[in-house]
């Protein structure tokens, strides 16, 4: 059957971490990809830190399946990959964009990345009647469950539950110094709350040095009409081994398909250090190299450690995933509403 809507994806609790971060790795490799796939009416691409899924309209399962191998150039094993169709493919993007598939139930930057993915896909005249209507259906059910439910109360980011179990093992913060190598969307979030948490000085790091400056203005605003002070500095990519030296924290979020500080860089950092270094890396594949030598003076927080860390509290919210898996199927049967009635037009034609 080639009507209808096709999910396939890799995540973590199917396929694992290191497959969804070699599935980002291939997509950086390649640069620009092609949408629709040939044969399709419409195709979006969703990659997160934590998944890579294509939507697609139009094609079968084994068309579907085809597209993603070649857009990623990853031939995962059936068993490793998620694979829906119809309602169950919209109700898994629905729960994408509430927060539901987050490592931190409710958070606010899943949203933003669905919306990217879906500008992104109008952009290349690649969004389906089907999906368009779907998406914003995504939209809708990720603000109500934001608006009207407590699951996002608390910590909303990976970025932000890393900054919170970092400043326990350095407090008080305001005495210490960190570096954000990296100033997209996440490190703009640790970035940020790290001036919330009051960080004493604060480096930025980016590929792109006028993307640091304009962050470090940008928080240095923030903090003046808070009647924060810190010191924030934009230093050059290059500079980097040389801020860690004066860091007590790094944190590393860039996204680069490969290690940033590698293990001689890492061990020439802390070789002047009379401290231990915290290494918060939100990167997948990771940005830092973890000597196994260095374990005593380097105290390392990652994605797994925080995913694991989240999948305890989950208990803690029930009632508010209850109420907001609700709204996810209110939603989902407005949606499949509408496809029904669509597909009554088209058969009276």
């Amino acid at each position: 059957m080639r009507d209808g809507i096709v999910l396939v994806a890799v995540e973590p609790s199917r396929a694992g971490m290191d497959e969804v971060a070699a599935a980002r790795r291939a997509l950086a490799a390649r640069g620009g990809i092609e949408l629709p796939p040939a044969g399709a009416r419409g195709a979006v691409l969703l990659a997160t830190c934590h998944r890579v899924e294509l939507y697609t309209e139009g094609l079968s399962p084994v068309e579907a399946v085809r597209a993603f191998r070649h857009l990623t150039g990853r031939d995962v094993a059936p068993g490793r990959i998620l694979l829906a169709r119809g309602d169950a493919a919209g109700r898994h993007l629905l729960r994408v964009a509430a927060g539901l598939e987050s490592a931190v139930p409710g958070e606010d930057q899943v949203l933003c990345q669905v919306r990217r993915a879906y500008r992104d896909a109008c952009a290349r005249g690649a969004s389906g009647p089907l999906l368009h209507r779907l998406f914003h259906a995504a939209f809708r059910a990720g603000k109500r469950v934001r608006a009207e439910t407590d699951l996002a109360r608390g910590c909303r980011s990976l970025a932000g539950a890393g900054i919170n179990r970092a400043g326990s093992l350095l407090a008080p913060l305001g005495r210490r110094t960190a570096l954000v190598l990296g100033c997209g969307e996440t490190g703009a979030l640790a970035a940020r709350r790290l001036c919330q948490r009051g960080i004493g000085r604060l480096l930025l790091a980016n590929r792109t040095r006028e993307r640091a400056r304009e962050l470090a203005l940008r928080l240095a605003a923030e903090c003046r009409e808070s009647g924060r002070s810190p010191g924030i500095e934009a230093v050059p990519w290059e500079w980097r081994v040389r801020a860690l030296a004066r860091a007590d924290l790094l944190v590393a979020a860039t996204g680069a398909p490969a290690e940033v500080i590698g293990a001689d860089e890492l061990r020439e950092a802390v070789a002047g250090h009379g401290r231990p270094l915290v290494v918060l890396d939100l990167a997948m594949p990771p940005d830092v190299a973890a000597p196994p030598e260095l374990a005593g003076r380097v105290a390392r927080i990652d994605v797994p450690a925080l995913l694991a860390e989240r999948a305890r509290d989950r208990d803690r919210s029930a009632r508010a995933v209850a109420a907001a898996e609700a709204i996810v199927e209110e939603e989902l049967a407005d949606w499949r509403g509408w496809v029904r009635r669509r597909e009554r037009r088209r058969c009276t034609r």
